[in-house]
């Protein structure tokens, strides 16, 4: 509970009196002799803000039996700690408010509570609970149906507000786990289930984002932005028939918004209604005329249908706007081609060629033009240039597809191939040594990696590959010199720091590890390795209540993570608190019956009863 909510507390106290006869009022419960009136608790829960609803995350929303008796508990227990101040003169008021915080926020198992707040509430729960009397029937007339929806939903409400804020914050994971609860206490804004939709399509799960997109347009069909989201979705997933239909719709609610027309232009492309297309690029362009990506398609749909003149002065129009327009350099060359303007066409690819150096499709398209002009010389050093660039390139894509196959052999080969081609391709270095990490082989891999780093000494990810390659060598001290080069080059590198909290930890100096994934966790709060890495940390420096918290991040973060639960069960296990640990242990297998470590902590524990 927060401080400054005092003055709801006296409603309930009004409604704690000596013990007399039932017929005198309605009472929900008696504590020793002190009883709690149903008038009472129905105005207590009627006027609790929504910031004090969070106890309810303990019980499932959809058991109203289960909320009707958390909201009495909250009496409950303040009467308990209060009773229990006045006994030992201390600040009862102080001392109710910050025990009960510090039970419902911190919410640790009672075998690790011992010396934290919130300890007094479950020694006072547990050696006073036999004087709790707890009148169902009565309980549930004075919590009517009504009120525990209403409670819920202002509960939701509030819950949806906290995604929203994490998804502002690029908090994804964290925000979609703080959105289903909201959205199992109160299923109809459409908002909730609008960023949710966002939270998946941002962690590119577009499969899991339409259904959710569908539901906010369901809900609020005049909402234009819903529309234009479930069109996004669908057209990374390749629907561009659905996307169409849901970008028009979008449009017919808010025609003034640019990327509105131009989503569904793009859509138009892909299904070759050019027309259609034009047609949508243009209306982007009425609406904003320095829109340099319509301007560049509505140019290249000009030039397929024949207007020169138009598209080769809207590629001009698109360099005034971004002079350093490769692609449209070149298709401007396309167009003097086109029309006979061989030295123009030369001139737009030369200086495409000077922006982008490694585009072999420049360099061949250069030599043609260069033959147009009877530039001889230059027509025929031009192959020499682009063919090893080209083959480079294709080699390195074919070496890609194998490897995201699991064909590292192969991929090998062809990565190999790549760099015998252009030695100086950054990326076929680094991928061909990464699979060679993969085959393991750390000493190829390593080597190869030094390359890269010899011609990117800059590039964050190929350090990062050479401390993780040495860490897995067992050379410490080599990885931890190549995390650290890596923070100088960024230094909010979340693999660099949780790089050197992995080499902390293997070194067996857990406090080192600690303050690494604090950084790491600094530059991302929701990095799921870098909490589970805290977590062995603290227990290994002898910090449950920190191990507890941290383990618990992974869990809120994906409630599948079966390592991170099953150290929650070993933690409950070790202090005493063998039923816990086997819930644990079993919500451990229900996720993943071949857990075998799991089967035996849990066959242990049977055992021992």
């Amino acid at each position: 509970m927060h401080r400054g909510r005092g003055a709801l507390w006296w409603i309930v106290w009004a409604g704690l009196l000596p013990a007399c006869k039932p017929a005198d009022a309605p009472i929900v419960a008696e504590v020793g002799p002190q009883r709690i009136e149903a008038d009472a608790l129905r105005a207590y829960v009627a006027q609790l803000p929504a910031e004090d609803l969070g106890p309810l995350d303990a019980v499932q929303p959809q058991d109203a039996a289960a909320i009707r008796r958390q909201y009495l508990q909250l009496i409950i227990d303040r009467h308990l700690l209060l009773s229990e101040a006045r006994a030992q003169g201390l600040d009862s008021t102080q001392l109710a408010t910050d025990e009960l915080r510090a039970y419902y926020q911190n919410q640790y198992p009672a075998a690790l509570m011992e010396g934290e707040r919130g300890t007094l509430l479950a020694r006072l729960r547990e050696q006073r609970g036999h004087e709790v009397r707890v009148y169902p029937e009565p309980l549930e007339r004075a919590l009517p149906d009504s009120l525990l929806a209403r409670k819920a939903q202002q509960w939701g409400a509030l819950l949806s507000q906290r995604g929203g804020a994490l998804l502002k914050q690029g908090r994804h994971r964290k925000a979609l786990a703080v959105l289903e609860r909201a959205v199992a206490y109160d299923p109809d804004p459409p908002q909730t289930h609008f960023y949710m939709g966002l939270a998946y399509a941002r962690l590119d799960e577009n499969e899991r984002a339409a259904p959710a997109f569908e539901r906010a347009v369901a809900l609020a069909p005049e909402e234009a932005d819903f529309h234009y989201a479930l069109g996004t979705t669908l057209q990374m997933q390749h629907q561009y028939e659905g996307a169409a239909a849901c970008f028009q719709r979008a449009i017919e609610r808010n025609a003034n918004q640019p990327h509105y027309h131009f989503r569904l232009g793009e859509t138009r492309r892909s299904l070759a209604d050019f027309e259609g297309a034009l047609a949508a690029y243009g209306a982007v362009l009425e609406l904003q005329s320095d829109h340099v990506e319509a301007l560049y398609r509505h140019s290249d749909l000009l030039a397929r249908s024949g207007d020169l003149a138009g598209a080769a002065a809207g590629f001009k129009r698109v360099l005034a706007l971004d002079p350093k327009n490769a692609a449209a350099l070149v298709d401007l060359a396309g167009v003097y081609t086109k029309q006979q303007r061989h030295p123009q066409a030369v001139a737009a690819l030369e200086r495409a060629l000077q922006l982008n150096p490694a585009d072999h499709s420049i360099h061949y398209l250069l030599s043609l033009a260069y033959a147009q002009v009877r530039q001889a010389h230059q027509a025929a050093v031009a192959p020499a240039e682009y063919q090893p660039i080209t083959a480079a390139d294709r080699h390195y894509k074919e070496g890609l597809r194998n490897a995201n196959r699991g064909s590292w052999d192969r991929a090998a080969i062809l990565l190999t191939q790549s760099v015998a081609a252009d030695s100086s391709h950054v990326l076929a270095h680094i991928r061909l040594g990464m699979v060679y990490l993969y085959q393991d082989e750390p000493t190829r891999g390593i080597a190869t990696l030094k390359r890269a780093l010899a011609l990117a000494p800059n590039h964050a990810e190929v350090h990062c590959l050479l401390g993780e390659a040495y860490a897995t060598s067992g050379q410490p001290d080599s990885a931890r010199h190549f995390f650290t080069r890596a923070l100088g080059v960024d230094s909010m590198s979340v693999r660099a720091h949780h790089g050197l909290a992995k080499v902390a930890y293997q070194a067996g100096d857990p406090q080192a590890a600690v303050l690494a994934s604090q950084r790491a966790l600094a530059s991302d709060p929701d990095h799921r390795d870098s909490h589970y890495l805290l977590g062995l940390a603290h227990v290994q420096l002898g910090q449950p209540h920190e191990a507890w918290r941290s383990l618990q991040a992974c869990v809120e973060l994906d409630p599948g993570d079966v390592e991170a639960l099953y150290r929650q069960g070993l933690l409950l296990a070790r202090h005493g608190s063998a039923d816990e640990a086997q819930r644990v242990f079993a919500s451990v297998l229900q996720r993943d019956p071949n857990h075998a470590e799991a089967r035996q902590q849990l066959a242990r524990l049977e055992r021992g009863q």
